[in-house]
């Protein structure tokens, strides 16, 4: 062992199970510096999840729709449940609904052609979609424009209308008005118009129902109620603002297994309580409205497609800057000054979003994970998001200590329209809408849960991912040291992997280069050049993931750092970011440091 091995010291990290921490200085926690980033978690990660203690790329993206006959402005996108056969895609694009089998081929469709030329407003910025039954409601996103339905349950009943619209009082042909949002909540459909909220006829209604739909249809009308018939509504206070979104969670306390409703503004949250049976909803008048509450008085949303719900939970992006809030967590701190977002670790983002924009973000729940669209931008189609946000909820599943879930940095990649994520025969999918400056054109994606490359003309492409490791102190913040090298544990390393080393003194603003490597493992005897898969006819075999521990770096090179009067190798504390260009798995960190004496005085100005 060499001599200086005595007084060498080592600093890193096995775990990070944290995820990042982006709204902290970039020193690791210790005795001295207690408010760090923990000894498990990342100062920032790009493309990269925490899942499991390692750190891993995102998983891979893949085209299904890149050239489709469709143009003008991206509205908005559902995904329709159908009572036989796994759903598809809705699209309302310039004004015409699309079809986008996901559930077949990926065939689109334009529905509006094929049933009569049903369209809507082309220029209207934003659509409204929510399912009642078999039955998809498109709203132009105005309150003059009626709404079309548009129903297909996978076995014979399909087809497309425009709703008649509030014909007059008391009018028994009376069907869902123009609105904005929506939510089909306590087996009726509610609708949104400025600060009021109603709902209409109860499902199965014989009176205004109709036998071919199995009176299912009578979701779409508004005969049963005085305050909807009359043209009224339930209203929200008037500094509460105007009505942003619907939504309802799972109550395992009721008959019908919904909670109550939850009405959005920009400013507040309500909760409305609304009579069930036929009889007690039809007593329900202006001077008898349902039970309205105050849940949350500090903050609403401002888009709909960002309410997520996540078992009992509803996730969404609430004002000022888009910053991500738990409506649980809400209620439970209602009483106290603890009532605040929960995404303070993302504000490396968030603090710059476009406020005026953020009305268009959107988000899902897919592999366990919160997504939520960020960082808006204008595009030539419409308001597409940078970056997903990932929440991830596997700290939380299991049935031994729980701990809060964990914030991944973000993912970026795509320009997000819309995410939009569903059920397929007990399989989980996930697609985005995006924008692609490419084609110039939309485009559907589909992010996987498994895919360990993106797909693209080319075939399989690498994911590019990125960490940024907390500042290392070797234990003690106050002593000068000198960087020496650093060590990589990785595994699950399949293909060629090409990896970027960069680090910083102090507090020094740049990264500095550090070196640049590649490793590569085959991933299936094709990759050898002796195999005899090569020969015609020899089965095809995929090779398992490799690893490499450990991979040592040499001395970083050294410049002169004007503020600190040093080389850049000689510092306090000093802080890493790898850039990873492939498929594998950090599984430890270590930095190699020598103690250095400074001079008494020597920093002294007079």
């Amino acid at each position: 062992m060499p001599a200086h091995e005595s007084i060498r010291m080592v600093d890193g990290q096995t775990d990070f199970v944290k995820g990042a921490f982006g709204d902290r200085v970039r020193t690791i926690a210790s005795q001295s510096i207690p408010n760090g980033i923990p000894r498990n978690g990342v100062a920032w990660m790009v493309n990269a999840t925490c899942r499991g203690g390692g750190l891993l790329q995102r998983t891979g993206w893949i085209p299904l729709v890149e050239s489709a006959p469709w143009s003008g402005l991206y509205q908005g996108g559902f995904l329709l449940q159908r009572d036989f056969g796994d759903p598809y895609l809705l699209l309302a694009i310039g004004g015409n609904l699309w079809r986008v089998r996901v559930d077949t081929d990926n065939s689109v469709d334009n529905l509006s052609s094929l049933f009569g030329g049903l369209t809507m407003p082309p220029d209207a910025p934003q659509s409204f979609f929510a399912q009642a039954e078999l039955f998809a409601v498109w709203q132009a996103g105005n309150l003059v424009t009626n709404p079309i339905f548009f129903w297909d349950d996978g076995n014979t009943l399909i087809g497309m209308r425009r709703s008649n619209g509030f014909v007059g009082v008391a009018d028994p042909t009376n069907e869902i008005p123009p609105s904005v949002a929506m939510d089909y909540s306590q087996q009726r459909l509610w609708y949104a118009r400025g600060r009021s909220y109603i709902a209409g006829d109860i499902v199965q209604n014989q009176i205004s129902g109709t036998a071919p739909f199995g009176y299912r249809d009578s979701v779409l009308k508004v005969t049963e109620n005085p305050v909807a018939i009359a043209g009224d509504g339930f209203i929200v206070p008037t500094v509460a603002g105007n009505i942003r979104a619907l939504k309802h969670t799972a109550n395992l306390d009721s008959a019908l297994g919904e909670s109550q409703m939850f009405i959005f503004t920009r400013q507040a949250i309500y909760a409305c309580t609304a009579p069930v049976t036929r009889d007690d909803w039809t007593a329900a008048t202006l001077n008898l409205q349902p039970l309205q509450k105050v849940v949350l008085t500090q903050g609403g949303t401002y888009s709909d497609r960002s309410v997520v719900a996540v078992n009992g939970d509803l996730f969404f992006s609430a004002p000022p800057n888009g910053d991500i809030r738990s409506l649980t967590v809400a209620l439970r701190q209602f009483s106290q000054w603890g009532q605040v977002p929960i995404s303070r670790q993302e504000n490396r983002i968030l603090q710059f979003n476009d406020r005026s924009l953020l009305r268009f973000t959107s988000g899902c729940l897919f592999d366990n994970r919160l997504l939520q669209a960020t960082a808006p931008f204008r595009t030539p189609v419409g308001v597409a998001c940078k970056a997903i946000l990932p929440l991830d909820f596997d700290l939380v599943s299991t049935l031994f200590e729980r701990e809060p879930p964990s914030w991944e940095g973000h993912v970026e990649g795509l320009s997000i329209l819309q995410l939009l994520s569903g059920d397929f025969g007990g399989r989980e999918r996930c697609f985005a809408i995006v924008w692609s400056e490419r084609h110039q054109n939309i485009a559907v994606w589909e992010i996987t849960a498994d895919h360990k490359f993106d797909t693209n003309d080319g075939g399989e492409s690498r994911v590019t991912a990125q960490y940024e490791f907390p500042a290392y102190t070797w234990g003690d913040a106050f002593q000068l040291k000198e960087l020496e090298t650093c060590e990589l544990w990785i595994d699950k390393m399949l293909g060629t992997v090409e990896f970027k080393m960069e680090y910083r003194p102090d507090q020094f603003p740049c990264w500095l280069p550090w070196r640049i490597w590649k490793q590569c493992t085959a991933k299936d005897c094709e990759q050898l050049t002796d195999s005899p898969c090569l020969a015609e006819g020899y089965p095809h075999t995929p090779f398992c993931e490799s690893f490499r521990a450990t991979m040592r770096l040499p001395k970083p090179p050294a410049v002169c750092i004007a503020a600190s009067g040093r080389p850049s190798n000689i510092g306090y504390q000093f802080q890493m970011r790898l850039t990873v260009k492939g498929w594998c798995r950090i599984r430890g960190m270590l930095a190699y440091a020598l103690k250095r004496d400074q001079q008494p005085f020597a920093s002294l100005v007079c």
